[in-house]
């Protein structure tokens, strides 16, 4: 059931399942909280509350905010983390929610217990000509919907069995008035204050990457060197098979590996 916070800019939609330490799960650009449908089960039985949010702009999320990107995202994460507990909360990001979650970590550490990074998109990337001109069709009205949903399905390497599903759920979000202005807006992020914020984080953090990640030249070179920079205890799983979105494509390997991870957390609040 859907449930909503208002807040200074506009409204986030979210819904949580189970009871138990809270997980907040927020999706990647151009994407829906019904990614983290196949794996909420198994967190839930597990013994987690988990509370999956449509970003700003998209799902049942208000339209027309402000700004759009990074930091906005870590700002909503923190707003509902704070909203549904007192207590510190795990954040699971996927693409450039994961960046969101890393400053979100970083702006308030006491907020929050451990990071759940999956197709972390957390270090700084260049924005070249190709980046820009793609930016640049996909302002066009209708071009860049159709370019963004016809692209879309080469981001799985194992597509699940909910794919159709999810994809027709996007395509009818995607042609609301306003809702391509919000994944337009985040192609010009560079992802810099995420990788500025990573060196500042403490957390435990556990980075899932798919090896076949399309986002990435080398995903798993990319899981690494984020690994690498930040100075926390962290974890690197790599899931064989899987693109940019691991843990709804082989929940089966990743599901596991994330119930181990948080099974395992010491619940002191990290110091500021």
């Amino acid at each position: 059931m859907t449930e909503f916070l208002e807040t200074a800019e506009g409204t986030l939609a979210y819904q949580v399942t189970g009871d138990g330490p809270l997980v907040v799960c927020s999706p990647g650009m151009g994407d829906l909280r019904s990614t983290f449908d196949n794996i909420t089960p198994a967190l839930v039985e597990a013994g987690y509350r988990v509370a999956a949010m449509d970003i700003r702009g998209l799902g049942e999320s208000s339209a027309g905010w402000r700004r759009y990107g990074d930091s906005a995202t870590a700002t909503d994460i923190l707003a509902l983390a704070k909203h549904l507990s007192d207590r510190p909360a795990i954040l699971f990001g996927n693409s450039c929610s994961a960046g969101a979650a890393v400053i979100a970590a970083r702006q308030d550490p006491a907020a929050v217990a451990a990071l759940v990074l999956t197709g972390p998109f957390a270090l700084t990337r260049s924005i070249s000509l190709v980046d820009k001109a793609t930016a640049a069709v996909f302002g066009i009205p209708g071009i860049g919907r159709m370019g963004w949903l016809a692209y879309w399905p080469k981001f799985f390497g194992t597509k699940p069995a909910d794919f159709e599903a999810r994809r027709l759920e996007l395509k009818r979000n995607l042609a609301e008035s306003g809702r391509f202005a919000a994944v337009h807006a985040i192609f010009y992020e560079d992802h810099s204050e995420a990788d500025d914020a990573l060196v500042g984080v403490h957390h435990p953090a556990l980075i899932v990457m798919g090896d076949a990640d399309p986002d990435f030249a080398d995903p798993v070179d990319q899981a690494k060197r984020i690994a690498a920079r930040h100075p926390g205890p962290n974890q690197v799983v790599i899931v064989p098979g899987a693109g940019h979105y691991p843990h709804s494509e082989r929940v089966d390997l990743v599901a596991p590996a994330v119930v181990e991870f948080l099974n395992s957390l010491d619940r002191t609040p990290c110091p500021e």
